[in-house]
């Protein structure tokens, strides 16, 4: 454990500088690191087509330490499906009807700004810049490997930004 946290049950740790329940990675308020290994990391999954979503479910269930909490069919679902679900990483499409990607991220970190938002891609050359102006932590490529993914998913959480898809 260390300094200036303490275990909270298997969702959040309590930053005991302030005494209130953090996520992982390092606390908003003061910095104190919370570990990852305290708990799963809670994953809500946001695709607007049904197979690549249940390709992303799959491939999140089948890692002992990922538990995806939630599923949406649009940008427009986030926002309550995430107050409800309290997810610590969004896996977000960036294109989709209704509401994109890159609006729902703005909407989810103006409001709440504790989830992670991994956007994933098709690409595009000024697809990172839009992406970190709308608050992502991370852009993968829809053609990377599923591998890239997961491990981007807990490099968020954990604050790493050594990972070459964060923003």
């Amino acid at each position: 454990m260390l300094a200036g946290v303490a275990e909270k049950g298997p969702r959040f740790a309590t930053c005991c500088a302030l005494g209130k329940e953090v996520y992982p990675g390092p606390c908003s308020e003061h910095g104190a690191q919370v570990p990852v290994d305290l708990r799963e990391i809670r994953v809500l999954v946001v695709d607007d087509h049904p197979l690549v979503r249940a390709t992303l479910v799959e491939c999140l269930t089948d890692e002992e330490d990922l538990t995806v909490v939630g599923e949406c069919g649009d940008g427009s679902e986030v926002l309550a499906t995430a107050v409800e679900v309290r997810p610590d990483v969004v896996v977000m499409d960036m294109s989709m009807p209704v509401l994109d990607g890159l609006a729902a991220t703005r909407v989810l970190r103006a409001t709440h700004p504790e989830p992670r938002v991994v956007l994933h891609s098709a690409g595009g050359p000024d697809i990172r810049a839009r992406a970190a102006g709308a608050g992502a932590h991370a852009l993968v490529p829809k053609a990377g490997r599923p591998e890239a993914l997961l491990s981007c998913v807990r490099a968020v959480v954990a604050g790493d930004e050594s990972c070459p898809y964060c923003l």
